[in-house]
């Protein structure tokens, strides 16, 4: 059932006649990498003719791919799933991806040159098109390895080359939660309005949403500044807080519990690069259930997962037994049990 509605809504994206619920709906379904054969297929068979620019403009193939990878283009990234029996599948795909994107842009220019009156102008816009942008609930990786997670209705934007300068610089419009790579020689800027959070690594809270008259910036570890081009508001640390009203810029700085500040992140599961020891302990104080696992070696397995979406214990746990080829069952008793042959 959840196969043929995948099928539905990615045709329908390709026809452009999706709501944007329903496009939120596909791109979340991509990230859960149940439909990569599907995709792959769907990508070759595009390969076979000389119909890919009708079928798949190039927004689309960007949409899908930024929702594929979750590292820098140079490297190979995944934003669901991150196994090496995963890392091939996606490297395959993105791949056949990319390849269906240069056709897609090489039959674009093709018809330009036909037409003199835009033709010249085309590769400069290419050129020019280096802003990212990410919208929704959904766990972000930036080009230096640091995170963001966007709370629903957010969005993130940065220029792809400003992570090669003197600073790393993002636009966030509504909530996120930012946990920041220490780096001393290229401070990292978030930009919310007038308000610049600037930091060197740590990790806090932002919440700029168009619905309140304020901008929150609450510390969870480090150290961060607040300010604008102007002044600096003040620098905070673990458990502060700086409110600034966005129209008159006036603020206030109140020690304030990071907890419960970031508790909307608790219904969301971010296994990060994790050891399956650490990913267990974590499903388990999530799902208030205890888990046992069966042969040493299944804690050497590394998994990278994010659950965004209220996702049930039998759903996660599917997914993660997919991935690192496990069984799971349930004792008398309740007690989730792994098997499996592990990783060395």
């Amino acid at each position: 059932m959840q196969q043929k509605k995948f099928e539905e809504l990615f045709e329908g994206y390709l026809l452009n006649n999706l709501s944007d619920a329903e496009q939120q709906q596909l791109m979340e379904l991509i990230q859960q990498g149940g439909h990569d054969d599907f995709l792959k297929e769907k990508i070759h068979e595009m390969l076979k003719g000389d119909y890919v620019a009708d079928v798949m403009d190039k927004k689309q193939s960007d949409d899908i791919l930024n929702y594929i990878l979750s590292k820098p283009q140079t490297e190979s990234k995944v934003v669901y799933l991150q196994t090496k029996r995963r890392k091939i599948i996606l490297q395959s795909l993105f791949a056949a991806a990319t390849i269906a994107l240069l056709v897609v842009l090489g039959n674009s220019l093709f018809k330009q040159t036909t037409t003199p009156s835009i033709a010249p102008e085309a590769p400069a816009v290419a050129a020019q098109n280096t802003l990212i942008d990410f919208s929704g609930k959904q766990l972000v990786r930036l080009p230096d390895g640091s995170t963001v997670l966007l709370n629903d209705g957010s969005t993130l934007k940065y220029d792809q080359n400003s992570f090669d300068s003197k600073t790393r610089e993002v636009t966030l419009t509504g909530e996120a939660y930012f946990d920041i790579k220490h780096n001393t020689d290229k401070p990292f800027i978030v930009h919310t309005g007038k308000v610049q959070t600037k930091v060197l690594g740590t990790a806090f809270n932002i919440n700029a949403r168009n619905s309140s008259d304020n901008i929150e910036v609450t510390v969870s570890r480090g150290k961060v500044q607040v300010g604008d081009v102007e002044k600096i508001y003040g620098v905070i640390t673990p458990n502060q807080q700086i409110k600034v009203n966005k129209n008159t810029l006036s603020f206030e700085q109140n020690n304030v519990s990071a907890a419960i500040v970031t508790e909307w992140k608790s219904n969301y599961l971010i296994l990060d690069d994790l050891n399956m020891a650490e990913a267990v302990s974590l499903i388990a104080q999530k799902y208030k259930v205890q888990i046992l696992i069966s042969n040493e070696k299944i804690k050497n397995c590394r998994i990278t997962a994010s659950f965004l979406n209220e996702e049930d214990l039998d759903h996660v746990l599917k997914v993660i037994s997919s991935v690192i080829e496990t069984e799971y069952h349930y004792s008398k008793a309740g007690v989730v049990i792994l098997d499996g042959k592990g990783c060395e």
